[in-house]
Parts: C-alpha cells; structure tokens; sequence
C-alpha cells in the first residue's frame, strides 16, 4: 500500500476536477463594497476581522459595535494585523486563496506581495465578471445564497446562486421598531415592497408567505435558522393566541420570555412552510452564544418535524461529536462542515473521519464557506479539500476504506451531497478547461 502521504497526494489531485456544490454562502454583491477595495477593506470583510475582537461582554462572538480594528490601507497597518492573526486558520486559507488568485510572489503577506495584492484587488473589483470568474475557477456549480444584510431578499447577483430565507428578521416583527441581530425585522424591511400595513399576527404570516413566495420564485431551497447568535436553539410550544397577545409589544417593554415565546411560535410557522414546500432547514450551531448553541438541543424539534430535512451548520463546534449521534440517531439531519475547515483545519479533520464512520449513508454531509468575498471562498473550498484529503488519507492508510470509497466519499461531500440535499442535481457545472 502507499504510504499516507502518497495516498493524501493521489486524493488531492482526485479533488482539482470535482465539481462543487456551496451550500452556504454569504458573498455580497460586487457593488456593495468600497472603492477602491483595498486590503484593509478586503481584512474587514472576512473572519481575519473576527480575529481582532476585544472583550466587551458580547454573549455571541459580535462585537456590541461593528466597527473595524483593520482601518488604516498602509503595508505597517497589515504587518501589525498579520502579526496578529498569522497563526490562525482562518488567516491561513485566506493567504493561499490570496497566492493562488492574484500569483503572489510569496506564500507570505510581505511587503512587495502586499502591493500587488493592493493593486490586483482595485483591479479586479472594477471587473464586472470577476465573482464570476473565481466562481467558475473554482468549479462551483451552485451557491445557496445567504444575504443576512436584508433577510429575505430575493434578488440574486450570480444566476447560480439560490437564496435562502433567513427567518431571525421575522422573530423580531413582534414590533416594527424591534431588530435581529443582524438590525432586520421582516416588517421594516419588506411591508413597503408589498404595499401592506402589518398590524396583527395574521398580517405577520401573510407577509412572511410572501416573502417566501418570492424566495421561491427565485430558486430558493431553504430557510435558515441563525438564532443561536440571539437566544437558544431549544423550540418550545406557543400558542397561536399568546403570540398574537405578544404581537404589537415594544421592544422596550417586552420580557425575555415573552419575546422568546414569539420567537418560538414564528419558528414553529416556518418549519410547518419547511415542510409544506420541501424546504430544507439550515441551523446554525456552536459558536454563537455558547450556553445556548449546543445541537443537541434541537432533538425536540428534530423528532417534532420528522418529515422536514435539518442541515446542521459548522459541525456543531466544538460539539463535533454531538452532531455525529444527531445524524446517527435521526434520518431527518444531514451535516454541514460548512466553515469548520477555516475555523479549525484539525478539527475538521478529526471531525470528517468520525462522521464517515458514524453517519449511515452517504450524500448526508456536505460543504460550503460562509463567507462575504469570493477570495475568502476560494480559500475556504482550498481548506476543504485538505481537510478531505488529509482525513480520508488517514482512513485508507489504517485499511478502514479503499482509495476509491475515498473518492467517492470525497466527491460525496463537495459536490453529490450537496446536489442530493438541496434538490440541485442537474443544474450547470462551470467548464473551466
């Protein structure tokens, strides 16, 4: 038999061609960013910015204010960044997205490769199709689009991407003044475009139907859950008579029980749409407000809305090993290594070869990057596939698998897991040849 690392080279170059389905994706439209896009506006907009948070007693992983440590566009400014997060995954897959992108002259963020990469970026940004480009070079078929700045738009930048409607902004439509997270309320933001006054709970639903019909107009597949960054993950029974006794309170004025209680009655209305047009249920879990973010505390739902299919995001980390006996124990979950690889690249290794021996079945697990540029995409897919590679290595190396049940759980994840969840089987596969 080969040695590993012979085994770990012959699965990487077995990941070049696959084609790719990106299951969660946040890229913002090449318009919304600043001109010129600089790095430090580049910095600002991926997870290196997350790096950089002081202690203010968020309960989440958000700063309480979004304003950026990476503000100053000098070479100094980047070194003192780089210094600071360079050991970090996060920074790690970014660089060799950066290297291999604009043919940086070094594996390192020095000084000569900062300039190129300062005038590439200006360059590029002012290219209409240069998202397009990364996303073909990547060889990414479909993008299931998560634009979390207004929840439930529809308007999609790339024709490969499929919206998902975010569901946090209509918790908060207890109140029109009322706010996610993320500063969205489904009212607010969308009542205007439909020409409708929302002022009871059956308004509330009819607004959320129509927003969801556009969404599925447009190609949406899903709906995602990322209220583990606000409240728990834990769905209790509401009735519809006390959410609508709830409906029109301030948010200065609303308890924490009685808003979570909205919340809980919202949620449930939105997995019984889940269910009534097939749609599949993205949940963010792990990092967010920890005491509350464990997965395990969506087996009630799980077992509630057996016919409704729940991906759960970012192998649940650090409960790597809770979302395994999730998918173990209920047919209705599948697993998302979404972000993890850029988190952790070891654990999502160890995370990858404990699944494949836990979860039956193959196409359950799948991919994507959850970031706002492109650049940060490719880097993310890069450390998916060495984490692939590195993990199924391992398990060929101890004669657990063959080298072709490798690729054929490799290709499982990247691309035929995510094709099979989502519904997205036959659409266009980039040819980059």
């Amino acid at each position: 038999m080969p040695a590993r690392h012979q085994i770990f080279e012959q699965l990487r170059q077995e990941l070049v061609a696959i084609p790719v389905v990106d299951t969660h994706d946040h890229i913002r439209p090449r318009d919304t960013f600043e001109r010129p896009f600089t790095v430090s506006a580049l910095l600002r907009n991926t997870y290196v910015n997350r790096c950089l948070r002081v202690a203010d007693g968020s309960a989440n992983g958000i700063p309480l204010r979004r304003d950026s440590i990476v503000v100053e566009d000098s070479w100094k400014a980047t070194k003192e960044i780089v210094e600071r997060v360079k050991l970090t995954s996060f920074y790690r897959w970014l660089l060799r997205g950066l290297v291999d992108l604009y043919d940086l002259p070094s594996a390192e963020l020095d000084e000569i490769a900062w300039k190129r990469l300062s005038v590439e970026l200006a360059r590029r940004y002012t290219d209409p199709d240069w998202q397009r480009t990364v996303l073909d070079r990547a060889r990414i078929q479909t993008v299931i689009w998560d634009p979390f700045w207004k929840a439930g738009t529809w308007s999609v930048p790339e024709v490969r991407f499929r919206p998902s409607l975010r569901i946090s902004s209509s918790l908060a439509a207890f109140h029109p003044d009322a706010s996610d997270y993320e500063g969205c309320n489904l009212i607010r933001d969308w009542s205007q475009t439909f020409n409708v006054t929302v002022d009871s709970l059956t308004d509330l639903e009819d607004l959320i139907e129509r927003v969801l019909a556009e969404n599925l107009r447009a190609g949406c597949r899903s709906l995602k859950s990322p209220i583990a960054y606000e409240r728990t993950l834990a769905v209790g029974p509401t009735s519809r008579a006390t959410a609508s006794g709830i409906f029109g309170t301030s948010p200065a004025s609303i308890s924490a029980d009685r808003r979570l209680a909205f919340g809980d009655y919202v949620i449930h209305f939105c997995l019984e749409r889940a269910r009534e047009h097939g749609l599949i249920v993205q949940v963010h879990t792990g990092l967010a407000r920890l005491s509350d973010s464990n997965p395990l505390l969506l087996a009630r739902l799980l077992e509630e809305y057996p016919d409704v299919t729940f991906d759960v995001f970012h192998g649940g980390y650090p409960w790597v090993h809770e979302v395994g006996a999730l998918a173990q124990n209920y047919p209705n979950v599948r697993l998302n290594l979404v972000w993890l690889p850029q988190l952790s690249t070891e654990a999502a290794i160890q995370a990858l070869k404990e699944w494949f021996q836990v979860v039956p079945q193959l196409d359950r697990i799948c991919w994507g990057a959850d970031s706002w540029t492109v650049e940060e995409m490719y880097g993310g897919l890069q450390a998916a596939k060495f984490v692939l590679a590195r993990a199924l290595a391992d398990l060929v190396d101890e004669e657990y698998m063959s080298l072709d049940d490798a690729v054929t759980a490799a290709q499982s994840v990247l691309y035929r897991g995510g094709a099979k969840i989502y519904g997205v089987e036959r659409e266009r596969v980039p040819d980059t040849r």
